[in-house]
């Protein structure tokens, strides 16, 4: 199949934003018309409760007076359910909320080797999931550098290994991360 020409682009994709007034890609098509990706993005993000039917949940709708209201009442079909916890909000791969896909992240970094989280990190990894921001420490987690030096510090043979080479490194690591972690979760030798 030959590549769109720009002009076909623009008219089966291009389209005004029925929120913002954009003129942008749609990234979806509800009742009050096609959103672009800033939009929808903002529609995913936005809870509180529904002023129709008085649930607190995921408001990504919108009534005729721009007030934000819940899927259901806006007669939006898409699910915004996280198919392992049932949160309502973005999905990223495997339809998983950003809590869950980070919870995956952690697992996959601080592997031991053994298929669990290290037990000498476990209280680092288990603050990370329960950051007060999941996207933020979710990001910071897939910094190479990051995901390098904490999938080293799992690995019980090679944590020395980091201390004494890669001084560098950690100091990177804890200095643009002072949000995410708690020096108290840290191994002792790595807290100077």
């Amino acid at each position: 199949m030959s590549p769109l020409s720009p002009e076909r682009y623009e008219r089966n994709h291009i389209r005004d934003c029925a929120r913002c007034g954009r003129r942008a890609a749609k990234a979806a098509n509800w009742s009050d018309g096609p959103i672009c990706r800033t939009c929808l993005h903002k529609a995913e993000n936005t809870h509180g409760t529904c002023p129709t039917c008085s649930t607190d949940r995921l408001l990504p709708g919108r009534r005729d007076n721009g007030e934000a209201i819940c899927r259901d009442c806006a007669g939006i079909t898409r699910s915004f359910s996280c198919s392992r916890c049932r949160h309502e909000g973005q999905l990223y791969t495997g339809r998983l909320c950003t809590r869950c896909t980070l919870t995956d992240l952690i697992h996959t970094v601080f592997d031991d080797g053994t298929g669990s989280i290290s037990p000498a990190l476990r209280p680092l990894a288990d603050r990370l999931i329960a950051s007060p921001n999941p996207k933020s420490t979710w990001m910071w987690l897939r910094r190479p550098y990051v995901r390098d030096l904490l999938s080293n510090l799992a690995d019980g043979g090679s944590a020395q290994r980091v201390h004494q080479g890669g001084d560098i490194g950690i100091q990177s690591l804890l200095h643009g991360s002072r949000r995410q972690l708690c020096p108290a979760c840290l191994p002792p030798w790595l807290r100077h």
